[in-house]
């Protein structure tokens, strides 16, 4: 064999081993496990199967004041109504219970907390669910997730929450589960270098949901470099790195179009640009992307129906405005109705899901003590309902009297509106008569006088016959036409 080919030969085979060595740091990777989830007091970490939420960690969004338990000063949960017309939750009430017996034995009776009426769990008299109406609006309570602290920005219904946390929120805690690949030994001279490594390992670490793919099966502990500036991350620090460390990370500005801008550094250098009068299309809000450096471009863009999205904004603020008229109506509606809950609470009405209207019910039962009293109330009642038919019978039959009188007034009203009306024309043309005839008048008495005077003037120098002609009637095209005119 020669030279050159035992030369080639062991080239092949360092080239080997150096893929070999590559795949091998490829495969067996560095973990970080000093990366934990941060756990608040109100956090959900779902473990196992089992793991419920404590629904006595949620926050609320709107005010409850009328439907805290009088025990925990909570929400009502699986509330329950005594027959003194009090509501508590299921587990208060069975506290209670068991206070009351000094917790020696499991038997559930014992009094109201408020005013000491003697209950009995067993009997569904003394202790039964609360009406559905109030269920509902228990349940329909705004929430915001038990997640929140951890950056979970979902609300909602609070019957909605447990499968939000368990199933959809992101930032709920749950097991790794990835696998990894770990040396056993830290020996660089043993010569099983298979049985240095174990690949069976899951971490089981506890991480947000959000960290982890369907279709990974790696650990997301797993470290590796920053494709913009070569810093160690996992899949839990890369979000935070990218958005607030990496200086690498180049964003284009929308507003000046530099593609050349941090983005940790991008909110600030978009109010830099929005101070540096960069035009922005009234439609924004909506959609609309349009830029411009001065107000002529702004007005070109607008004009001529050019920005499709600034023609939907009057009509988009409309509906906005009528959203916001029915949240300030549905804020009101809300007020009255925490007012009747607060009666249901706090016993004033009794027997809720009864045909008697509200406002009727428990009105008469702290008065109505014997049954003389429940016979004046009758009675009462009875007075009540002649009066009212005898008002009826007097007062009804007089009301339609009066309105059909009216008719007919209204009927000889416009009559005589319509008489006044031709009157007044006939008197409008009477008057433009007489002006006619007055003015006739003043010219037949004009036209005398000038002819006296003529006369005397001409009568000493001609003779008989032209004094004939000057004697008769002028006709001149002038007086003509005023004749005609009048």
């Amino acid at each position: 064999m020669s030279d050159d080919v035992k030369d080639s030969i062991n080239g092949i085979d360092e080239m080997l081993e150096n893929v070999s060595l590559t795949n091998t740091e490829s495969i067996y990777c560095r973990y970080d496990d000093e990366i934990k989830i941060t756990d608040y007091a109100t956090s959900f970490n779902s473990i196992n199967h089992n793991a419920k939420p404590d629904l006595r960690n949620i926050k609320y969004k709107t005010s409850t004041e009328h439907l805290n338990c009088p025990v925990c000063q909570q929400p009502f949960l699986e509330p329950l109504t005594t027959i003194c017309g009090h509501t508590f939750c299921k587990s208060c009430i069975y506290e209670c219970f068991k206070a009351f017996n000094g917790n020696i034995n499991d038997d559930l009776k014992g009094s109201c907390p408020l005013d000491r009426t003697p209950l009995d769990a067993s009997n569904v008299n003394d202790l039964f669910p609360t009406p559905l109406l109030v269920t509902n609006l228990i349940d329909d309570l705004q929430v915001y997730c038990l997640n929140h602290e951890r950056g979970c920005k979902w609300t909602g219904c609070r019957w909605e929450l447990e499968h939000h946390v368990i199933s959809d929120c992101g930032y709920t805690g749950v097991q790794c589960n990835g696998k990894r690949f770990i040396r056993k030994s830290n020996e660089e001279d043993n010569d099983n270098v298979d049985d240095d490594y174990d690949s069976d390992e899951v971490c089981t670490m506890t991480v947000e949901r959000r960290f982890l793919s369907d279709n990974e099966t790696k650990c997301i502990h797993e470290i590796f470099p920053c494709e913009y500036c070569n810093t160690d991350l996992t899949r839990i620090s890369e979000e935070s790195h990218l958005s607030d460390e990496c200086i690498y990370n180049y964003q284009t500005c929308d507003l000046c179009l530099n593609d050349m801008i941090p983005l940790k550094h991008l909110n600030k250098h978009k109010e830099n640009c929005s101070k540096i009068r960069h035009f922005k299309c009234p439609a924004r809000e909506i959609g609309c992307s349009w830029i411009g450096n001065n107000e002529p471009a702004l007005e070109i863009h607008l004009q001529k129906n050019n920005c499709q999205l600034n023609q939907l904004l009057p009509y988009i603020n409309r509906l906005n405005d009528k959203i916001d008229s029915v949240s300030t109506e549905n804020n009101f509606l809300q007020k009255q109705i925490n007012k009747i809950l607060s009666s249901i609470i706090q016993g004033k009405i009794t027997n809720l899901g009864y045909n008697e209207p509200i406002e009727e019910i428990n009105k008469y039962n702290s008065s109505i003590t014997s049954l003389e009293d429940q016979d004046k109330l009758i009675y009462l009642n009875y007075e009540i309902d002649r009066l009212k038919f005898e008002m009826e019978e007097k007062i009804i039959p007089f009301i339609d009297r009066e309105n059909s009188s009216l008719t007919d007034r209204k009927s000889i009203i416009n009559g005589l509106v319509n008489d006044n009306f031709m009157m007044k024309d006939d008197l409008n043309l009477q008057r433009v008569l007489i002006n006619s005839l007055r003015k006739q008048l003043q010219f037949l008495l004009f036209t005398r006088n000038s002819r006296n005077m003529n006369s005397s003037t001409l009568n000493s120098s001609m003779d008989p016959e032209s004094l004939d002609l000057f004697d008769m009637p002028s006709r001149n095209n002038s007086e003509e036409r005023l004749n005609l005119k009048l």
